[in-house]
């Protein structure tokens, strides 16, 4: 299902017909919190910010804070521990030189921070339509299942400290990010209370005890997923 933002469809309805035309029920409209769509398919889930090149220099404007808006959203997005974090930055670049008065090098350092710092995918569309064909082949990415094949899933972790290893694993758990991997931690000490939790307690109890160190309950689906993982009996296949 993708759900657009009901301020950003009427933002831009052409997106949202786009979208419609193409999936059908598979499109509704919802407030969020986050972000402009949400993104919610079988193989995973990501939320995605789109800003027009005004958008984008407008949103970089401090503001009472000192801050520009980009950042505090930046902020509200990096809270969002079980999703695909992207920011689609619509229209062209060259553009800022034309016809504004911004330095365009520091726009470019600015896009560079919001991927090191954020851990953000920036995707750049020429226009309405790049993006609406990106966000419909982005959903029909999260729907497929990938071919099993032997393979590393993920890096050495030989040079890290005990306690980056520790996060290391929790973060392994399907949709924990850095941050919910860090309040399991604190909530039950070890990597080991941490699975044993997981498997015996009931999910509402977890999410309590989590939310005393992660500041808000982690979602019930993630949770979910975790549980499932750590119980379920697993059969492994050969491949050839």
């Amino acid at each position: 299902m993708i759900f657009v933002d009901s301020k950003e469809a009427s933002k831009c309805k052409r997106i949202l017909d786009m979208l419609t035309s193409v999936l059908g029920q598979q499109v509704g409209i919802k407030n969020l919190e986050v972000g402009d769509y949400l993104l919610d398919g079988t193989e995973g889930m990501a939320v995605i910010e789109r800003k027009t090149i005004t958008d984008l220099l407008n949103s970089l404007k401090p503001d009472e804070s000192g801050r520009g808006r980009l950042w505090s959203q930046l902020d509200r997005f990096s809270e969002m521990n079980s999703f695909e974090k992207i920011l689609v930055i619509e229209g062209w670049l060259g553009a800022i030189r034309r016809m504004t008065e911004w330095n365009e090098a520091s726009i470019y350092r600015a896009i560079e921070s919001i991927q090191r710092g954020y851990e953000v995918v920036v995707v750049h569309t020429p226009d309405w339509k790049g993006t609406g064909a990106y966000v419909i082949a982005k959903y029909k990415s999260l729907l497929e299942k990938p071919e099993p094949r032997d393979i590393r899933l993920r890096v050495s972790s030989v040079s890290m400290t005990p306690e980056q290893q520790a996060l290391y694993i929790v973060e392994g758990l399907p949709r924990v990010g850095p941050s919910l991997a860090k309040a399991l931690l604190k909530a039950y000490g070890s990597v080991k209370n941490v699975f044993d939790s997981l498997a015996s307690k009931p999910v509402e109890l977890l999410r309590d005890e989590v939310a005393k160190f992660l500041g808000r309950k982690p979602p019930e689906v993630v949770i979910k997923n975790a549980k499932d993982v750590i119980t379920r009996e697993v059969k492994l296949e050969e491949y050839d």
